[in-house]
């Protein structure tokens, strides 16, 4: 019953997403996962987002519109592309400093 219950949610995944309110959920740990990069870690940064997120769901859980699995890979999608962005300008080729930058200081 698990499984056949699992292969449903991976089937609705894609359409699910596409769905405005999981574009909100997507832009909004993006966003926020950015500015927590900016004074954490990228582990805290990720660990802090995502509790946010859960927290969001438990309230709509007892309080709002009820808890969402596909709210949650919005959450997670939106972090994971903030890590990667993140992770090149703190490790990777935008990390380094542009020769033409370097004329201005």
């Amino acid at each position: 019953l698990m499984l056949y219950s699992l292969r449903h949610f991976l089937v609705a995944l894609p359409f699910k997403l596409r769905e405005e309110d999981k574009i909100k959920h997507m832009a909004w740990s993006f966003c926020l996962t950015l500015m927590a990069l900016a004074v954490l870690s990228p582990v805290l940064a990720f660990g802090a987002v995502f509790l946010i997120g859960l927290a969001k769901e438990c309230w709509d859980h007892f309080y709002g519109s009820g808890f969402c699995w596909f709210d949650i890979v919005g959450n997670l999608i939106g972090i994971a592309a903030a890590l990667a962005l993140g992770s090149l300008f703190i490790y990777g080729f935008l990390a380094k400093t542009p020769e033409w930058c370097l004329a201005c200081l």
